[in-house]
C-alpha cells in the first residue's frame, strides 16, 4: 500500500506532465512547493510553508516570500542584530560570513522538526548550542564558527537589554583537526616555487613579499609604492583596522626594494591581476595564489603557510617573541609561540 503523504501535501501534474506539489491549509492560500519533491530543501519549505513563513504572494506569482520574523525568536534577534552598530562596524568580510553563519542556522530544522529561526531565543540554553556544536562535530571549524557567531550575537543582546545572558559563551570550541593548524612553507616548498615563477613574474614578486614582510594575505595584495619611504614600507593591518589598528613600519631589504622601486610610483599596489590593475578583494588574489601554488606542485600549502615560515625563519636566527612580533603585528605571544615551535625543536 503506497505511504501517504505528509499532512496538507497533495499533488497534480499539469498537462505537460510535470507534478506539482501544494500544502492546503484550510483557511489558508494554497502554497506551491517548487523545489524537487524528496530533497531536503522541498521539506525545508514545506515546513516554512506549514508554519505560515512562506506565503503567495496576491498576484500569485508563485514567487516564495519569506514572512517577518516573529517577535523574540532567534531570528528576529539575528535581524536586530544585522542593524546595530555592532554588526555594521566589523569588516565586511566577517560580517558577510557571519550572517551566512546566522541565517544557515535560522532555516535549519531542530530534531522537532521546528526551525531554529522560529524558536524563542530567551528560552535558548547551554545544552541546546552544545548540541548545535556537537552536531557539526565532524568539522570543528564549521562548529567553532557557529559557536563565536552565536557568542557575538548574544554578546550585543545582553548589552542591548534584550537578554539576560549568552548561553554560546559557557559552552568550549572543539579542539581543531591539526592542533598546528594551517602547515608551515618547507625550505623546499619555496625553492619549488621559485621553480615555477622565475625572477620578473607576479609569482615571484608575491613570494618575496610574503617571504621578506611576513604579511598576512589581506595585506601583501594591498601594498603599493606610496606606502615606502626612506628604506621602508608603512603601513596599517587590514586584520582589526577599525577596532585595534596596528601600524607597522617594515625594513626592505636591498634584493626587494630592487624590484619594488622598478614598478611605476603611480601604480596603486605592486601584485596586480592579469588586466594589469590591483586584485579586487583578498578572495581574488587567494584564488589567484591557489592557483599559483597548483603551478608549483603545491596542492597543500597557503598564503598563510609563508607567514609561519617567515616567523620560524627569525626564530631560527634567535629572534625573541617580542621582536617576531614586532614584524608580524601580533599583539601576544600565543599565535607566534605556535608558528615557532619548529624552529625552537631544531636549535635543539
Amino acid at each position: 500500500m503506497p505511504k501517504p503523504n505528509p499532512p496538507y501535501l497533495s499533488h497534480d501534474t499539469d498537462r505537460h506532465g510535470n507534478v506539482r506539489w501544494y500544502v492546503r491549509v484550510s483557511g489558508k492560500p494554497k502554497v506551491r512547493i517548487r523545489e524537487q519533491y524528496g530533497t531536503q530543501a522541498f521539506w525545508a519549505a514545506y515546513r516554512d510553508a506549514l508554519s505560515g513563513r512562506i506565503h503567495v504572494k496576491p498576484a500569485d506569482t508563485g514567487r516564495r516570500v519569506i514572512a517577518p520574523a516573529q517577535s523574540g525568536s532567534l531570528r528576529s534577534l539575528c535581524e536586530t542584530y544585522y542593524r546595530g552598530a555592532e554588526f555594521k562596524g566589523i569588516d565586511s568580510t566577517t560580517r558577510r560570513v557571519r550572517r551566512s553563519i546566522l541565517e544557515r542556522l535560522c532555516h535549519e530544522a531542530t530534531p522537532s522538526g521546528k526551525l531554529y529561526g522560529d524558536l524563542p531565543y530567551r528560552q535558548l540554553l547551554p545544552r541546546h548550542v552544545r548540541a548545535m556544536r556537537d552536531a557539526r562535530f565532524e568539522t570543528p571549524g564549521a562548529a567553532n564558527s557557529l559557536l563565536k557567531a552565536l557568542r557575538q550575537l548574544f554578546t550585543f543582546a545582553v548589552n542591548c537589554d534584550l537578554s539576560d545572558t549568552n548561553p554560546a559563551k559557557e559552552v568550549p570550541y572543539l579542539p581543531p583537526v591539526r592542533a598546528e593548524g594551517i602547515p608551515a612553507w618547507t625550505d623546499a616548498d619555496v625553492e619549488n616555487f621559485k621553480s615555477a615563477f622565475p625572477s620578473g613574474t607576479m609569482g615571484r614578486l608575491a613570494l618575496m613579499l610574503f617571504m621578506e614582510l611576513g604579511q598576512r594575505i589581506s595585506d601583501v595584495h594591498r601594498l603599493g609604492p606610496s606606502m615606502m619611504k626612506d628604506g621602508a614600507i608603512t603601513f596599517t593591518q587590514w586584520k582589526n583596522r577599525r577596532r585595534n589598528p596596528i601600524t607597522l613600519t617594515l625594513p626592505i631589504s636591498e634584493d626587494l626594494r630592487a624590484v619594488l622601486t622598478a614598478i611605476p610610483p603611480d601604480q596603486e599596489t605592486f601584485l596586480v591581476n592579469d588586466w594589469g590593475r590591483p586584485f579586487a578583494s583578498t578572495a581574488a588574489f587567494g584564488n589567484k595564489f591557489r592557483d599559483w601554488c597548483r603551478a608549483a606542485g603545491l596542492t597543500c600549502r597557503s598564503a598563510h603557510g609563508l607567514r609561519k615560515h617567515f616567523a620560524a625563519k627569525l626564530a631560527e636566527r634567535g629572534a625573541s617573541d617580542r621582536e617576531i612580533m614586532s614584524m608580524t603585528g601580533h599583539r601576544t605571544s600565543k599565535e607566534v609561540d605556535r608558528y615557532t615551535r619548529s624552529a625552537s625543536q631544531k636549535r635543539l
